[in-house]
């Protein structure tokens, strides 16, 4: 009789503790728990690849017409503009600390750029480069090197879409009037390294370089695709919709990259 009372205390307390893991388990969320199914990955078709005479490239937008791109490099920390094959064209007056992100604003001729480390966007006159004003942006981390990492600009409703790097990971929609009007902490990739407002399809575009990875979202950073990359440190990304055509620039390799969208 007492061995089986001993054996039902034991059978009791290892259901107790199955389905305390359980619960614990229902309630834990992991890293990936904002990816799609496996079978939602996309591809990329590489087109072509341009050498850059911009260190350290990272941010990427067109410009006003659609035919130049924006970059920025955190190497000299200033802003370039180049044709679709990487040439620079011009140098911005403008010199940063820590440079990151870019976008251009065609409402306002505004060029914005992101300062990782301050914590700052920064508008600049897109004509003569110079420095108009700057904002502070709270994110909810303080990490010197894990701030401000990509910018675009939403013409839809005069938005800026803002990734922060990580700790935590973060995609902050802001404005000059209202200041932030939402965060978003994300928790599908590695880090975020880059973001693109595809205005024509409600989508954002973010790239994380440690995950080697390009993410299609919808407006509430709600992965829909995946799409692999070559390779790290990719940083800045601007897509055009209508040619279903993503450009890339790459960090370390300084190299301007075409992919075309598959599916």
């Amino acid at each position: 009789m007492l061995f089986k009372r001993i054996l039902l205390k034991f059978n009791y307390w290892l259901v107790i503790t199955l389905i305390l893991l359980l619960v614990i388990n229902s309630c834990k969320k992991d890293e990936g728990d904002d990816l799609p199914p496996e079978n939602e990955f996309g591809q990329l078709e590489k087109l072509n690849e341009f050498d850059l005479d911009v260190t350290e490239p990272s941010g990427l937008s067109f410009g006003p017409d659609g035919n130049t791109l924006l970059m920025v490099s955190d190497n000299t920390n200033k802003v370039y503009e180049t044709d679709l094959q990487g040439n620079v064209i011009r140098e911005l007056a403008y010199t940063g600390m820590d440079l990151e992100g870019v976008s251009f604003n065609p409402y306002e001729q505004i060029v914005a750029v992101a300062e990782e480390r301050k914590r700052q966007v920064v508008f600049l006159d897109y004509t003569d480069g110079n420095e108009q004003e700057r904002f502070d942006i709270a994110t909810g981390g303080n990490t010197d090197n894990k701030g401000l990492e990509g910018i675009s600009f939403n013409n839809k409703n005069s938005a800026y879409y803002i990734v922060n790097e990580d700790v935590p990971g973060e995609m902050i929609v802001w404005n000059k009037a209202f200041g932030a009007i939402s965060t978003t902490e994300l928790h599908f990739a590695s880090d975020y390294s880059a973001i693109y407002v595809d205005t024509e399809n409600a989508l954002v575009y973010i790239v994380s370089d440690e995950s080697q990875m390009l993410y299609k979202c919808d407006y509430n950073a709600k992965v829909l695709k995946e799409y692999p990359l070559p390779d790290t440190k990719f940083e800045g990304i601007a897509v055009d919709s209508d040619e279903q055509m993503v450009y890339l620039v790459n960090d370390r390799t300084a190299k301007l990259f075409v992919f075309k969208i598959l599916n």
